[in-house]
């Protein structure tokens, strides 16, 4: 009797193990980017930086209660190198006014160097998170 089901419960492990052998999936094929060159804002980075000290002017609520912290932003940099579609991603907790100065500041932008695709121009996604710090 104990080699009857010793004898079944092989046959059952060895139909589990060929039944998972036969479900290999496809190889996962990446898509094509959607442009070869990324969006750039222009003069780089540290322009970018200056533009946002030079803009973005701190909420007084979250000032006065000493709230800071990063926003994190998705938008669109369109062919033209328009910032366009500005979405919020993360706030800073109980500071709506600090995302709402972000996303003004994003849409004050000047224009980017837009995104490149076979050495024409195209839209592209881009993220971002703008650092608030309060200076003392």
């Amino acid at each position: 009797m104990k080699k009857v089901l010793f004898i079944a419960a092989l046959l059952a492990l060895s139909k589990i193990g060929l039944a998972q052998e036969g479900e290999n999936p496809l190889p996962y094929v990446m898509p094509e980017p959607a442009y070869d060159t990324a969006p750039q804002y222009p003069n780089g980075t540290v322009a970018m930086m200056k533009f946002f000290a030079d803009s973005i002017r701190y909420p007084e609520p979250e000032k006065s209660k000493g709230l800071q912290g990063n926003v994190s932003l998705k938008f669109i940099v369109d062919s033209s190198g328009a910032v366009t579609h500005v979405q919020l991603i993360n706030g800073v907790p109980y500071a709506p006014n600090l995302a709402a100065e972000a996303v003004r500041s994003m849409y004050s932008m000047p224009k980017w160097i837009p995104a490149s695709k076979n050495g024409k121009p195209v839209q592209a996604e881009y993220y971002l998170s703008i650092p608030f710090r309060i200076k003392e």
